[in-house]
């Protein structure tokens, strides 16, 4: 799941790629384009560079579409499929985000402003010099989504 905090609400997201494997909203992503396919794939290395958060569009499907009412956390809102159409929203410098896909680096204990980034899709307590920054934690109605603020300056942690 993804949650924009502060956001630079002019930005449009990169709506021109589709997963190349199965992944869950809010999973960092980088970019696998070649001349015939756009692809938003896992990263099995440590990396902030060129970073991008996946989502999708919340569209039901089966019996769901009956349904009034529909957790933003439901599976058909979440999961992504490999080959399925999906947005990527690049962070820039001041604007902060929420995610709940991250490793067991990043706990209630981790030091706020601690320097994060991603390996396998997941947040995690960055090795490198990173501008994305754990600013704590939100309860987001009983899911813990981890706060991310991106700085103008990538620093490595102390």
């Amino acid at each position: 799941m993804i949650r924009d905090f502060r956001i630079n609400g002019a930005k449009a997201p990169d709506a021109m790629h589709k997963a190349k494997v199965t992944m869950v909203t809010g999973m960092g992503v980088v970019k696998e384009d070649s001349t015939t396919d756009k692809f938003a794939n896992i990263s099995d290395t440590e990396t902030v560079a060129d970073i991008f958060i996946v989502d999708k569009e919340r569209v039901p499907s089966g019996i769901n579409c009956a349904r009034g009412d529909m957790s933003d956390y439901d599976e058909d809102f979440v999961g992504i499929k490999a080959n399925e159409p999906v947005s990527m929203d690049k962070y820039h410098a001041g604007e902060k985000f929420g995610t709940d896909q991250y490793d067991e680096t990043i706990t209630k204990e981790l030091a706020i402003d601690t320097k994060v980034a991603w390996k396998n899709g997941l947040m995690t307590k960055a090795t490198i010099a990173s501008p994305y920054v754990f600013k704590g934690f939100h309860n987001d109605n009983g899911h813990l989504l981890a706060q991310v603020e991106v700085s103008d300056t990538a620093t490595t942690n102390a």
